[in-house]
């Protein structure tokens, strides 16, 4: 439990406390049994109910426990400043008024201390002072009330004492400041950062490690933080010591004392070391109430240095229950998948269902972001029994892996005149996807993507691409497999010969003529161009044989001979009646 949940939890009440025993161990039983009760100040932010009331520390506590408010610190008179500050609210909960005495409540066994609020435009240091006292079965009440109402000008004994919370502002807590020197990282070298904390108040720094917003997800290869060190101050713990762990997903708890403070270490970048920006983050927290977003939080951004980050291409599979689920890429070719995760259901109502682009692995969003961000990660279109074709906007959230897509759009009806919709790349350049539709005369059709993310308004008007598409019972496109960087399209006749056809990134004639590629792919029931599953930057594509074995054909990038011997990937996909 942190600091702070610890803190929380003795300001809660009597509920337990009052019946908590004492130390056990042979010849501590005096102890035990000895009733004593302890204080903690609190910081609080505006606009929060802290519960005021002493800890149980030790014995078994039986009677009443007195607890006495004031804007004072309890040190002059009996009733000197009894009430709490203009604006505040007191709540006695399981607790009763004492009769005839201001701000003085009386809490029994298994009750809860008085709640007091503070208004959210309290001044800041606006101050709360109690004081308490313990009066046990069958002592004297009135004594009690006395003890606790000037407890501030006695001696702090066992059985009473007082407490205060001070309320403080946001424009308070940000006077806790973090400073970042954060040079940037090249491959297989070393370098040193340092932070700079000025703690105005004690209180508790977070670290961690993230990419930062937008960035590509995906492995990174930075070791540390190493050689960690702290000045004087700073008290902190690591999740962990091993340097070889990837910086992100490290965390670091301090608890800081008032002043200044550093903390240094050292990140070491492997050879393969990729562009991307870093974050260190920090939430510095100065309150006793409340949750952590009441922290101050900061960031400083170092970048890695080298090549691009090359994005994680994955498959999605529908089985006949409607469930879909998540094949995440791995870069290697002999498993160039990570196990499944279900992703979603309610798709089993779908006669057609397609990516416009090959399905990249997510960029790094702490709030969800949808695919207008970044064009051509696998947007999805979905045809329905009645002919209506919906729209499903890839989405990235920290959450991504339940939620990849957003809430579907209606983009229109009729789409029933069509035996086969496939997605098609941004096939004409202009940074929207397209797709292709086929009609039942064998006329092959394409609609332009708009990139509007306001309405169903997804498609341009169709443009007719040519007939004697019918003689074709497979196609399969969205990436580039040519290595031109034009959307291309392979296509299978019905005697299993798989052609190519490669795009020319125009609108009008999206295709040069055919490229024959090879014979004997009738064998396979799904067919997905899958993007670069190997991480070579070449496109590959996936194929499922009958038996329900799927296959890689690894890219090459050339347009004659665009596939590698096929490797097996694994079996028992004929689970699925969609891959895409």
């Amino acid at each position: 439990m942190s600091k702070r949940m610890r803190r929380a939890a003795a300001m809660t009440g009597a509920v337990g406390l009052l019946a908590v025993a004492g130390v056990a161990g042979a010849g501590a039983s005096a102890a035990a049994d000895e009733v004593r009760f302890s204080t903690q100040d609190m910081a609080i932010p505006p606009g929060t109910n802290p519960r005021l009331g002493p800890r149980l520390e030790s014995g078994t506590a039986d009677g009443r426990i007195v607890i006495a408010l004031s804007t004072r610190p309890l040190t002059g008179p009996a009733g000197d400043g009894a009430g709490v500050p203009k604006g505040f609210a007191v709540d006695p909960l399981d607790c009763t008024e004492a009769p005839g005495v201001a701000a003085v409540y009386l809490c029994g066994n298994g009750g809860l201390f008085p709640q007091v609020t503070s208004p959210v435009n309290a001044p800041n240091l606006t101050t709360v002072h109690w004081g308490f006292a313990y009066v046990p079965r069958g002592g004297s009440l009135a004594a009690g009330i006395e003890a606790a109402r000037t407890a501030g000008a006695r001696p702090a004994d066992a059985t009473h004492g007082t407490g205060k919370v001070v309320v403080k502002t946001a424009a308070h807590a940000a006077l806790n400041t973090v400073g970042y020197e954060l040079p940037d990282l090249s491959p297989g070298r070393t370098v040193h950062h340092r932070l700079r904390i000025h703690s105005n108040d004690a209180g508790r720094l977070r670290l961690g490690f993230r990419s930062a917003e937008g960035q590509e997800s995906g492995p990174v290869a930075i070791g540390g933080p190493a050689n960690f060190a702290t000045s004087s101050g700073l008290s902190c713990r690591l999740d962990h010591n091993d340097v070889a762990k990837s910086l992100l997903g490290t965390f670091v708890w301090c608890d800081a004392e008032a002043g200044d403070h550093t903390i240094d270490y050292d990140v070491t970048a492997h050879a393969d070391l990729r562009a991307r920006k870093v974050d260190v983050w920090t939430a510095y927290g100065i309150y006793d109430w409340g949750g952590l977003e009441y922290d101050v939080t900061r960031t400083g951004t170092f970048a890695t240095l080298g090549p691009a980050v090359r994005p994680r291409h994955f498959l999605l599979a529908r089985n006949s229950s409607g469930s879909l689920f998540r094949y995440s890429g791995t870069g290697v070719a002999t498993t160039p998948f990570v196990s499944r995760a279900e992703t979603g259901n309610g798709w089993q109502g779908y006669t057609a269902i397609t990516a416009l682009s090959s399905l990249k692995n997510d960029p790094v969003y702490r709030d969800v972001k949808p695919s207008a961000v970044t064009r051509g990660r696998g947007d999805t279109v979905a045809r329905d029994s009645s002919g209506t074709l919906w729209y499903y906007d890839r989405q990235f959230v920290s959450d991504q892996f339940n939620y990849p897509f957003a809430s579907r759009v209606r983009v229109g009806t009729g789409w029933n005149v069509y035996d086969r919709i496939d997605g098609a790349g941004d096939i004409d350049q202009d940074g929207y996807v397209d797709l292709l539709a086929r009609d039942k005369a064998g006329v092959l059709w394409l609609y332009k993507g708009t990139g509007r993310l306001v309405d169903g308004n997804r498609f341009q008007t169709r443009v007719r691409i040519g007939a004697g598409w019918g003689a074709y019972d497979r196609l399969a496109g969205g990436a580039d497999l040519t290595g031109d960087g034009r959307a291309d399209l392979l296509a299978r006749d019905k005697a299993g010969v798989l052609w190519l056809y490669k795009g020319t990134g125009g609108g009008t004639t999206p295709y040069t003529t055919r490229i024959r590629i090879g014979a004997g792919w009738n064998g396979y029931d799904q067919l997905v161009v899958a993007g670069d599953l190997t991480d070579d930057s070449r496109a590959d594509a996936v194929a499922r044989d009958r038996a329900g074995v799927l296959w890689l054909y690894n890219g090459t990038g050339k347009t004659t001979g665009p596939f590698t011997g096929r490797t097996r990937i694994g079996a028992a996909w004929g689970a699925y009646d969609r891959l895409f």
